[in-house]
């Protein structure tokens, strides 16, 4: 585990792919969960994720797509609990068109460049102060998916 930034009360870390589950206290059954579905691979890809595999965490849930070139993110899927706590669904949308409009901190694209092309899984905890809501914290670990086995192309986010 390494600390990449610490930034207005958030904190962004990555960890290698083989982290032991208890690294990642309240996240332990999915880190089990993202290494029985990669087998020998580097990632699992998107289409060996079931969504009965979630039960308990439906709601708390985002998939994104990974774009590389030019770099950037859209949430195929943003959890029903997740857009509860931010205040709006991001389904649908880019993070660059995010950051740039104030509604994501401008560190997230960086650290998600930084994540994806390094093969990391990442933990994200902080305050939403740029929401005006620095009462509400939040922690998401996200784990890196691949068709190809070598590249990231999807990352599952869950939320606690």
């Amino acid at each position: 585990m390494a600390i990449w930034k610490e930034s207005k009360g958030w904190k962004y870390e990555i960890f290698d792919l083989d982290v032991a589950p208890e690294t990642l206290p309240g996240f332990e059954k999915l880190v089990r969960l993202w290494r029985s579905k990669r087998g020998d691979r580097s990632m699992p890809a998107l289409g060996d994720i079931d969504f009965y595999d979630f039960t308990g965490w439906h709601g708390r849930i985002s998939i994104m797509d990974v774009f590389l070139d030019p770099f950037d993110l859209r949430f195929r899927l943003f959890g029903e609990e997740v857009a509860e706590r931010y205040m709006t669904d991001f389904t649908g949308k880019l993070l660059s068109e995010l950051v740039d409009s104030g509604r994501e901190p401008p560190e997230d694209l960086e650290f998600y460049r930084m994540a994806c092309h390094g093969k990391h899984i990442i933990r994200v905890s902080g305050e939403l102060y740029w929401l005006r809501r620095p009462h509400v914290k939040s922690t998401f670990v996200e784990f890196p998916l691949s068709d190809n086995g070598e590249t990231t192309m999807h990352i599952v986010s869950a939320m606690i």
